[in-house]
This record gives structure tokens, sequence and C-alpha cells, in this order.
């Protein structure tokens, strides 16, 4: 077989069909690309909003060890893996219902939110934990 007749049956790709798959091949990659960062960002996210719950709980454990008559409003600036946030204490202590209906008890809310954020706006709210603190005096009428 000579070489001018086996050229005549081999046939390769034209320049235009290369061209037309290497197009295909970038959309397709840069859409890998883009979701690869929008998974990326949203991760970071996740991370603050759980960094932001272990704070509001490790305060909560902190208010639960002081004293009835030592709980008091509070905010501060904490720095964790990196990030702040300001965790603020907000307690109630009168006898509406709104504070748990009677002055032996405190309604206690533990707000932390992340200082600044870059993502989307979900991870921008504040994580907040709300409990009620009774009192450990005892009443007139326990003998």
């Amino acid at each position: 077989m000579t070489d001018t007749k086996r050229a005549g049956r081999e046939r390769g790709f034209t320049l235009i069909e290369t061209s037309i798959a290497l197009l295909v091949m970038l959309v397709a990659g840069l859409g890998a690309a883009s979701l690869f960062s929008y998974a990326a960002n949203y991760n970071t996210g996740a991370n603050d909003r759980a960094a932001a719950q272990a704070l509001a709980q490790r305060r909560m454990e902190q208010l639960r060890k002081m004293t009835f008559a030592s709980i008091d409003d509070s905010t501060e600036t904490v720095t964790n893996a990196g990030r702040d946030y300001t965790v603020q204490t907000t307690v109630c202590n009168d006898s509406t219902a709104l504070c748990g209906g009677s002055a032996a008890f405190k309604r206690i809310t533990v707000t932390v939110t992340p200082a600044a954020v870059t993502v989307g706006t979900w991870s921008r709210t504040a994580v907040v934990l709300v409990t009620l603190r009774g009192s450990t005096n005892l009443g007139p009428n326990f003998p």
C-alpha cells in the first residue's frame, strides 16, 4: 500500500471542529470553576455560623456557673479562629410574662454576631440562644 492511498483514507479533525470542541470544554470548565468558588465561599460561611453557635453555647455555660444575682447584661468582642464576633448578653429580670412571670426568674438571651462577613446574607445573621434561669433561693413555704 502506498502512502498516497493511506492518506486518502485517513481523516482527521478540521480546525473548526477542534475549535468548537475546545469552546465546549472551556464553557464546562468555567462552570465547574465557578461552582467550586461558590461552594468554597459558602463553606466558609457555614464555619462562621458553627463558630458563632459554639461561642453562644460557651457563654451560656459561663452564665450557668455564675450566681443568680451576678448575671447581668454585657457585650464583648471575641476572636475565634482569626475571626471577630460580638457576644451580647441581655438579661430580663422583672415579673412580666416576657421575662418569666416572676422576679425569681431571669430570661437570658445570648446573641453572637460575626463582625465582618464576606459571603452571603445568611451567614451575617446572628445566632441567638434564649434560656430561663431560676433563683436557687427557697421560698417561705419550703419546710
